[in-house]
């Protein structure tokens, strides 16, 4: 990797960004801890964490992280489905370091970070047209809601039934009436965009409609090759029924025998929550929804602060550390500067 000195100010700019958000997920952090631990009884919390039953914990651990191995396969088949066939490795890099620069920096900065590494021939040997690399995530984003609202939604129905309440129903109804909206866009987007050619013959109108032809057609794949379609469907229930396994273990880890549906409503109604985060990494939004919710379930007396904040400790600080080591121990700050890669091996 060239290490030089570039002309570009990146280098010199990304750092100061980092440092910046990174001060203020700290103090997001230590305000958000403080809090749980007083809501915990301070020194009440402390000691329930400290008697935490550690097998739990490393099975919950590693639970979380399958997850995460799983997201990688994913995105490698969706972009084999559109016949661009590239290493694990090399996407699961992108996909840490994508995750890493979204937690740092706002508007989803990471998704735009493997948009643009796809198109570097160290990453690609053949580059991966945008349009095609957008829709693989725009289609990640689709499968994820999907598998929410499918694991989500009927847990709490058969749990709940009517007793749910109201802004627990909108979050799903949300949810749902945006799914409808995409698939409804992809059903009449080729008509709508061939309106659109009529519009007016110049050249960089007709190369903007050839760009949303392309983005439409790979956000089409899923209706086309129905086999991975649902390898990829099920393997996006994998995905989020890791963050409810995550919880469930960490009870567990606390001596709190709750039933796997109760446990699994609670954290993927969080996860929905979450989709549009208020603060960086949903910090403090996370927590305030996970205490709300698992108040509602009639669980055995534990310390609820204590659990929500061993819980966000493995499924975002810890995850927020790996995926930093992986983002910078593969050089992909200067993957852009320098031009050179450094994951294309097995």
């Amino acid at each position: 990797m060239n290490n030089q000195p570039q002309s570009s100010s990146l280098p010199v700019a990304l750092p100061q960004v980092t440092a910046r958000r990174l001060i203020v997920l700290a103090a997001l952090a230590v305000l958000t801890v403080a809090l749980l631990l007083t809501v915990g009884g301070g020194a009440t919390a402390l000691a329930a964490l400290a008697t935490v039953n550690l097998a739990w914990i490393g099975f919950g651990v590693l639970i979380h992280y399958s997850g995460f191995v799983v997201r990688g396969w994913r995105w490698q088949r969706l972009l084999a489905m559109v016949g661009h066939r590239l290493r694990w490795r090399t996407l699961m890099t992108l996909l840490l370091s994508g995750w890493f620069v979204s937690a740092l920096l706002p508007a989803r900065a990471g998704d735009l970070l493997r948009v643009a590494a796809l198109r570097l021939p160290d990453v690609s040997p053949t580059p991966v047209p945008v349009a095609v690399s957008l829709s693989s995530i725009v289609l990640e984003r689709v499968l994820d809601l999907l598998a929410l609202l499918l694991l989500g939604a009927t847990i709490g129905f058969v749990l709940l039934r009517t007793a749910l309440p109201g802004w627990i129903m909108a979050i799903y109804g949300v949810g749902l009436l945006a799914l409808i909206l995409v698939v409804s866009a992809l059903v009449i987007a080729p008509t709508l965009l061939q309106w659109l050619r009529s519009w007016s013959g110049q050249p960089w109108w007709q190369k903007l409609l050839d760009f949303g032809a392309e983005l439409v057609q790979s956000l089409r794949t899923l209706g086309l090759q129905p086999q991975s379609a649902v390898a990829v469907i099920i393997a996006s229930l994998y995905i989020w029924l890791c963050d409810a396994l995550l919880l469930w273990c960490v009870l567990h880890s606390m001596g709190v025998a709750a039933p796997f549906s109760s446990i699994a409503f609670v954290a993927l109604t969080v996860d929905m929550v979450a989709a549009i985060p208020l603060t960086p990494g949903g910090i403090g939004q996370i927590e305030a929804a996970n205490v709300a919710l698992l108040a509602l379930l009639p669980l055995p007396p534990f310390n609820l602060a204590a659990a929500v904040l061993l819980n966000r400790t493995i499924s975002y600080w810890s995850f927020l550390l790996f995926s930093g080591f992986v983002t910078f121990f593969a050089g992909i700050g200067q993957l852009f500067t320098s031009g050179k890669g450094t994951n294309n091996s097995n």
